[in-house]
This record gives structure tokens, sequence and C-alpha cells, in this order.
């Protein structure tokens, strides 16, 4: 995984309907309990291989609602457990961290800008009217 959806998510359904790979659930199914959608870590990849960027920060209206997190990789298999952020899927009992099954991340994202809600997406800093 390696995006999270923040509490500013306004669950408009945007970043659900452009999801490749289907990682993303509504608030009613958010498995941690949040109001907002959640992004599957085990099956978020970040769009690599399918578009250029993340489809739910490009879709999304909430500005900064979408934010970078850690590789889904072992070395950061603990992280990934941690029930207070993630409730992972199983398989036969076994949870589906890291180091059941690292997944695709984006590699031009430096990790000082992983893991501290660093956003994916920016609003403009000035738009020109023409």
């Amino acid at each position: 995984m390696s995006v999270i959806i923040d509490d500013t998510c306004i669950t408009c359904d945007a970043c659900l309907q452009n999801c490749p790979v289907d990682a993303i659930v509504n608030d009613s199914n958010n498995p941690i309990g949040n109001n907002r959608y959640y992004v599957q870590p085990e099956k978020c990849i970040e769009c690599v291989g399918v578009y250029d960027d993340p489809q739910c920060a490009a879709i999304c209206p909430s500005i900064g609602c979408i934010t970078w997190d850690m590789p889904y990789t072992k070395e950061f298999n603990t992280h990934f457990l941690n029930e207070d952020i993630y409730k992972l899927g199983t398989k036969n009992g076994v949870a589906k961290s890291p180091a059941f099954r690292e997944k695709k991340y984006r590699t031009d994202i430096p990790l000082e800008m992983r893991g501290v809600h660093k956003e994916v997406q920016v609003a403009p800093e000035k738009l020109e009217v023409g």
C-alpha cells in the first residue's frame, strides 16, 4: 500500500470507482470503523504499471485527502500489522502482510515523503484565468 485516505474524506465515491485494482472500500465497509473510505494495503499498487499517478488522488475533490504511506514491503511489515491503522485481510488464518506478499510501489517517491502523511495530490498554487 502506499496511500491512506485521511479524515478529510467526504465519501464522494470518486476514488472507489477509479481504483484499477479495487483496493478501496467505502465508509460503511471500513474495517477499522472510521467514517471514511479505506485503502486496503494488501491490494494497493499505487497504480504502478497501470497509470502514471495514483488514480484515487488524481480524481479526489478533497485536495490533500490522499496521502503517501510506506511501501508495502517486508521492511515495513510491523507498520502494516498495526491494527490501529490497518485491518489486513487474511488467507488461511495468516495476515496478508508484506511478509506474506510484497506489493509494487512507486520507487520515485523517497521514503522521507512517505509515512508522514505527505500529500499525493497538491492544490495548484495559482490558477490562471484566460
